[in-house]
């Protein structure tokens, strides 16, 4: 009976043990995973606004739109170097949108969403250094909702630009035919 007792005991123990080193082994390797992750997770965004940068030269931009909408990142960056990259390549976005409808207007840019968002990617800039601040403090569960909010009213935001830019783009082309 008392070989039976120590049995289970040792068992519990080697099993706890065992967890725990699990556990230490998943830290360990969760943040590099997590980074990898997440460069694959951008690297598909940045494709796709190559996709419709290769349909800008072909002169086929409503097909190019939708393509630029999806390539805006608006999830968490968790690393502060993909940080500066994703900013670039949101002003990237922003600028093309511009120049399409520069091209359709003459010249000129008429678009009432693009201070929004140029206000609320901004605004996301100042969130993200903020999560990089508070990831371990009691504020971080705000900074995400913060985060959230903004990541919806900003593609709401994004919509009504492209859709925006198709609309210009469209009076562009009545003007000239």
């Amino acid at each position: 009976m008392l070989n039976i007792l120590l049995a289970i005991a040792l068992g519990g123990v080697g099993l706890a043990l065992l967890f725990y080193i699990c556990a230490l082994l998943f830290a360990a390797v969760r943040a590099p995973l997590g980074g990898f992750f997440e460069r694959q997770r951008f690297a598909r965004h940045v494709a796709r606004a190559e996709r419709g940068d290769a349909l800008l030269r072909e002169g086929r931009g409503d097909e190019a739109l939708p393509l630029l909408l999806d390539s805006f990142y608006l999830g968490i960056v968790r690393s502060r170097g993909l940080s500066s990259t994703v900013n670039n390549h949101h002003t990237g976005l922003l600028s093309r949108l511009i120049a399409m409808t520069s091209e359709a207007q003459g010249g000129t840019v008429r678009l009432l969403s693009l201070a929004k968002a140029d206000r609320l990617l901004a605004e996301r800039v100042v969130l993200q250094k903020r999560y990089f601040s508070t990831r371990q403090g009691p504020s971080h569960r705000t900074v995400l909702e913060q985060l959230e909010t903004n990541r919806r009213e900003l593609r709401a935001t994004l919509t009504q630009l492209i859709d925006e830019v198709r609309g210009a783009r469209a009076q562009g082309r009545q003007q000239y035919h």
